[in-house]
């Protein structure tokens, strides 16, 4: 999870992106913030999020292409 930070809630826990989406990005589903109710979980949503987020990026990098 290097690219999110993570501290305790009072009924989960919550993680926040370090690194700043694009709007592209965040309009194709990436989420800044995830929060959840165990570590498990976390580190699945933070790995799937950090995974979607580089997928977009790339489709947004071939949508420029010419």
């Amino acid at each position: 999870m290097s690219d999110w930070y993570g501290e305790p809630l009072d009924d989960g826990f919550v993680a926040h992106r370090l690194t700043e989406l694009s709007d592209y990005q965040m309009s194709n589903g990436c989420l800044a913030e995830v929060q959840v109710g165990d570590e498990g979980e976390l580190w699945l949503l933070c790995d799937a999020q950090t995974r979607l987020s580089e997928r977009v990026a790339l489709a947004d990098a071939a949508r420029r292409r010419p």
